[in-house]
């Protein structure tokens, strides 16, 4: 190659590295981990909903945010009025949400020794308001209580192997608890009682459903700014808290674990998980898959919009950051739009769970 042809070459290359770094410079800086700020509910009566909230949480407060109702204790459930019960509440004879979308639980923590004073308490107050969900545990699912520690090794979750290997299970070691209760609306509320919580929490954990938990995770750390958090597998036991999970598709596993609202067991491997500044999210794998809710059971999960748990809520300090970040990364947005005195965007997951990204106040 003649030199003139040659010192062209190195020049163009020079030229294209250049354009490429220029390019990554340009590229939005990591966002900051967001804040979870409230559930948004479709509710008949919102009133009646927050007045159930009042007994649950008596350290709540009725409240209000752009113009909404709202209850709260930290973080807060944002109620929009409809006129007919929106789809995908809790149906208990069917032992999930139908249609469900990724949306699973929010939860509440309680520092306690064990779940006894809440549900004596509830069960004073309104004994059918407040009508525990079934829990089913044991070989097969066959023994039924209200609340975890009324199972055989319901202190901790176990899968059937792990029952068949202890005839005899332990007793219950002090300090962990848990069950649900449907709110008016249809909406599933895990307590969660954890002797060594640091403190009381309403609703800072919560649980979701994926097609793909190890990709839904990718993208709640790529697009949202969250950061992985140590995943325990559930059927082999090993954990992992890699940067990026590759390859993120894997097969569901069809063992399942209990104790579980379904009497079929939960599905949870693959399961990922993520933190943001104020909890983590779990995401386990869709539960009707392999025809476990019935022939026409196995669908994908719907939007959430209209529903229920119509959208999740987070803030962060810089929305002008978020937008540029998102539009980086060609994820479609609705927005910004004003929303009381402050502004967000819309966007959604790949599974359709609807996010509310809020310009902190």
């Amino acid at each position: 190659m003649h030199t003139r042809c040659r010192r062209a070459v190195l020049l163009v290359t020079a030229l294209v590295a250049a354009v490429s770094l220029a390019a990554q410079d340009a590229r939005p800086a990591a966002l900051p981990q967001p804040t979870l700020h409230h559930y948004h509910v479709n509710s008949v009566d919102p009133e009646r909903s927050r007045d159930w909230y009042a007994q649950f949480w008596p350290n709540g407060r009725k409240t209000t945010f752009a113009g909404l109702p709202a209850f709260g204790d930290g973080i807060a459930l944002v109620y929009t009025k409809v006129a007919a019960q929106a789809p995908g509440g809790y149906d208990r004879a069917k032992q999930r949400s139908d249609p469900q979308s990724a949306f699973w639980t929010f939860g509440s923590t309680i520092k306690a020794p064990d779940s006894s004073a809440l549900r004596a308490r509830l069960q004073k107050v309104d004994a059918r308001a407040f009508q525990p969900v079934t829990l089913y545990g044991g070989p097969g699912g066959t023994g039924t209580a209200e609340y975890s520690w009324g199972l055989p090794m319901g202190h901790t979750i176990s899968t059937l192997d792990a029952l068949a290997k202890m005839p005899t299970p332990p007793p219950a070691p002090a300090g962990q608890d848990y069950g649900y209760y449907v709110d008016p609306d249809g909406l599933l509320v895990e307590f969660a009682v954890i002797a060594g919580a640091p403190a009381d929490d309403f609703g800072a954990h919560s649980h979701l459903w994926h097609e793909q938990p190890l990709c839904a995770a990718n993208w709640y750390v790529e697009h949202l700014g969250m950061q992985m958090a140590p995943t325990r597998d559930w059927v082999t036991g090993e954990t992992g808290q890699p940067e990026r999970w590759e390859p993120c598709e894997r097969p569901i596993s069809q063992v399942v674990t209990y104790a579980s609202t379904m009497r079929s067991g939960w599905l949870r491997s693959p399961s990922g998980n993520v933190r943001f500044a104020n909890s983590t999210w779990l995401a386990y794998p869709r539960q009707c898959h392999f025809g476990r809710c019935g022939a026409d059971g196995d669908r994908p999960l719907a939007r959430s919009r209209g529903q229920v748990l119509d959208h999740v809520g987070f803030t962060y300090p810089d929305l002008d950051a978020v937008i540029a970040h998102l539009e980086a990364r060609n994820v479609t947005m609705q927005g910004p739009y004003a929303l009381g005195d402050t502004r967000a965007v819309m966007v959604e997951t790949p599974d359709g769970l609807a996010l509310e990204l809020i310009q902190a106040k």
